[in-house]
């Protein structure tokens, strides 16, 4: 009852915190220049618009943390990803304004990473089970290197999908609810985010406000430090399969790398901009911005849904997936050229 009502009023002071920045987000975002003007080439917004959706739920985020240290627990984990997402929202919220180089971005989030990850060993990924095979690969001196790249491209990627109104905080209230659903822990946690993203969306497919670096960078450093904690702690229980996780980030995932590797065949930096990621390809043949991304979701879901139910087998799964993904691309570059 206690935990219910806490849930209650957090949410409460929560949505009045968004409604508060809404409200202003003409003048916060004049004061601070945090607004995204159309460039015609990748960006088709008609107008200005702030980027206030990071500010939003990281606000969220630091209110819920300041009530669970108080009243309820952090433990050390806890305060490593506090650190760790409040720094990744500092450094969204500088290139937002500045527009970091790629190099310098990436820089400092291999050595945000590094540091924290050697301060708790619980956020490292030291071993991982492969249900496939049914065997464990222990990474010994090679978990700190291998969980900076794993967190890096899940940043990189979730960063990637903020392409189009909704489908950033869409992938990020799936990924959340996936965490909330199989761990059945963090009540208020995920219950306050996910209720707090889903009012955001509502704002954001208004066209009134953009996520942001800065909202995209903390989700996606949130969420993957997420994903290790829990992974690391129901290994030992439930064998927590990498191939769960390879699922559940498996369509932004594929995407980047398909991305990259077609601008290095051209001879084009990985990292430079432009509109051939599938939501931009999906949104350039139809054109409606609820049919891509209803037909992205699906794709998104479908693998995630078929595994919950073991219908088939997680090879299958993530093979049949490539296939389709494979054949999807191609019929949009066909049309498209």
């Amino acid at each position: 009852m206690i935990n219910t009502i806490s849930i209650g009023v957090i949410t409460i002071i929560s949505l009045f915190i968004i409604f508060f920045i809404y409200k202003y987000r003409t003048t916060i975002s004049q004061r601070t220049n945090l607004i995204d003007i159309p460039d015609k080439i990748r960006k088709f917004h008609t107008k200005g618009t702030p980027l206030l959706g990071g500010i939003m739920i990281f606000s969220v985020f630091i209110l819920i943390n300041i009530y669970l240290f108080f009243f309820e627990n952090l433990d050390r984990p806890d305060v490593i990803i506090l650190f760790n997402s409040s720094f990744c929202f500092i450094l969204g919220l500088v290139d937002d304004l500045k527009k970091l180089n790629y190099r310098n971005k990436f820089f400092f989030l291999i050595i945000f990473f590094i540091f924290f990850l050697n301060l708790e060993p619980n956020l490292q990924i030291t071993k991982i089970y492969f249900v496939t095979f049914d065997q464990y690969i222990s990474l010994g001196s090679y978990s700190i290197f291998f969980t900076t790249l794993c967190l890096v491209l899940l940043v990189n990627a979730i960063n990637l999908v903020d392409g189009i109104n909704g489908l950033c905080i869409l992938i990020n209230i799936i990924l959340l609810s996936w965490l909330f659903f199989i761990t059945k822990e963090g009540n208020l946690f995920y219950t306050v985010m996910i209720i707090s993203l889903f009012y955001i969306l509502l704002f954001n497919f208004k066209n009134d406000l953009f996520m942001g670096d800065s909202g995209s960078l903390f989700l996606g450093c949130l969420i993957g430090l997420l994903i290790i904690h829990n992974y690391n702690n129901y290994l030992t229980t439930i064998n927590f399969q990498v191939e769960n996780i390879f699922i559940i980030l498996m369509l932004p995932g594929i995407d980047m790398f398909r991305v990259f590797f077609q601008r290095m065949l051209k001879n084009k930096n990985p990292f430079s901009s432009d509109r051939t990621h599938l939501h931009h390809l999906l949104f350039d043949k139809i054109l409606k911005l609820n049919t891509v991304l209803t037909i992205y979701l699906i794709l998104f879901l479908s693998p995630i849904i078929l595994n919950f139910f073991n219908l088939i087998k997680p090879y299958q799964i993530i093979l049949i997936f490539f296939i389709i993904y494979t054949f999807i691309i191609f019929r949009l570059y066909r049309y498209k050229n």
